[in-house]
């Protein structure tokens, strides 16, 4: 399984090499320091799982590179890896298509659990007061069916006991379901996970 990441910091490689192997041990990753390397990369690899791509790179800075990046590899997943953390910077690259948007201030933990999300078919929006991208429903952000059912009777304002009677679980299963999609939320509670939720928009709550 290959990976290309497109960064000019050497720090920043060996953080998503780690990151990326601790999740996928045999992948291949290919590093690049500028836009010129990454599309003549691009050339060479043609399955390409994911794109880790900063956003201020040397000579083309901002939304333009991801859309080059998107036009040489049309079939790749793009993740944008990017010291900004605006708003504007955020729902640009996700309207550009990219799966998710990874603050480089965002600690280890943040980074797995994103990275885990998007692996799995989801899309990463940092927990900001940015006004991302709406996104259609829970399956969209990567949650499984019982994670969905816990995060919808969670917004209604049900406690966990009563969650559990309605899906006729246990208590302790509702809080792993629930703690398994706050990690892949990138959240740490129930508020902040309904916040977040609320500003993407999420249609089948």
């Amino acid at each position: 399984m290959d990976f290309l990441l497109v960064d000019d910091h050497p720090m920043i490689h060996e953080t998503l090499s780690a990151v990326v192997r601790s999740l996928v041990p045999d992948a291949r990753i290919h590093t690049e320091n500028d836009l010129a390397g990454a599309l003549s990369r691009a050339r060479e690899l043609h399955e390409l799982e994911l794109v880790l791509l900063d956003l201020g790179l040397p000579g083309c800075a901002g939304i333009d590179a991801l859309l080059r990046v998107r036009k040489a590899l049309p079939g790749a997943r793009i993740v944008v890896i990017s010291a900004s953390e605006d708003a504007e910077s955020v729902r640009g690259a996700l309207d550009a298509g990219a799966v998710g948007y990874v603050p480089k201030t965002s600690p280890p933990r943040v980074l797995t659990e994103a990275l885990r999300l998007i692996l799995g078919g989801g899309t990463y929006v940092p927990p900001l007061g940015a006004a991302p991208r709406r996104i259609a429903s829970l399956a969209d952000l990567g949650l499984t069916a019982r994670q969905a059912d816990v995060l919808k009777l969670v917004a209604r304002g049900l406690a966990n006991g009563e969650i559990a009677r309605r899906l006729d679980i246990s208590e302790n299963t509702v809080k792993q379901h629930a703690h398994a999609a706050y990690r892949l939320l990138g959240v740490s509670s129930r508020t902040e996970a309904l916040v977040l939720l609320a500003r993407l928009g999420v249609s089948d709550l």
